[in-house]
């Protein structure tokens, strides 16, 4: 299911469906079509399929899929390519995809340091930001990653002060904003956090800002 809110109306209406059912997709818009990339259906398990969706008619196509199928991953729209960035397959995962709309195809480029599951990523000054996370062997994430596309590395930049998974973050005003999430320390109430931390590239630190009055776990956040 798909539903569009309004601004005018202030009102959502449904809009055509995806072809497949997906819980933990990552999603994107790219030339002005949204993407639902990979996730996970009970009747076929981990997804590698791509839909995309076209406002004027209202329709989704499938488009190539990705090579490795992955949930609980995140996706961002850089230099007219499509990212699909860690998740889950059965193993956590590192690996990164890039979809090239023209070619209708992927391709793989580096890998992240760090296995990464329900972390979040962003766009910002021309890099990729991948933002915390889960792994098997450190847990929660704090850790932060920017991934150059002039480059094809990652390197490590300033951690966020909270480590988190199932989180969400946006760009505004040339900063970004790790908002929510979760993890089990004593700072969160039952596991979900109100936390929002701000990171200003120009400085290379996050500062913390006001927390939402609700504590949320797998949010997403959008600028508007």
């Amino acid at each position: 299911m798909v539903e569009r809110y309004d601004l005018a109306t202030k009102a959502w209406e449904a809009m055509a469906p995806m072809g497949e059912e997906r819980g933990c997709p990552g999603v994107a818009v790219l030339d002005g079509k949204v993407y639902a990339v990979g996730g996970y259906s009970d009747g076929v398990g981990h997804l590698s399929s791509v839909e995309r969706y076209d406002p004027a008619t209202n329709a989704w196509e499938a488009v190539a899929p990705m090579a490795t199928a992955r949930q609980t991953h995140a996706v961002a729209a850089l230099d007219n390519k499509l990212y699909a960035v860690g998740g889950f397959d059965g193993d956590r995962l590192s690996s990164v995809e890039r979809y090239e709309p023209t070619a209708n195809a992927w391709e793989t480029v580096a890998p992240m340091a760090e296995e990464r599951d329900d972390l979040a990523v962003a766009v910002l000054d021309g890099k990729l930001y991948a933002v915390g996370g889960f792994n098997d062997g450190d847990g929660w994430l704090s850790s932060v990653e920017q991934y150059d596309p002039a480059t094809n590395a990652w390197e490590a930049v300033a951690p966020m002060a909270t480590a988190r998974s199932r989180h969400a973050v946006a760009v505004l005003d040339g900063k970004l904003y790790a908002v929510g999430g979760q993890n089990e320390n004593e700072e969160f109430e039952d596991g979900a956090s109100s936390l929002v931390e701000r990171y200003d590239p120009a400085l290379g630190v996050w500062d913390s800002v006001a927390p939402m009055g609700t504590a949320r776990i797998s949010l997403d956040v959008a600028l508007l």
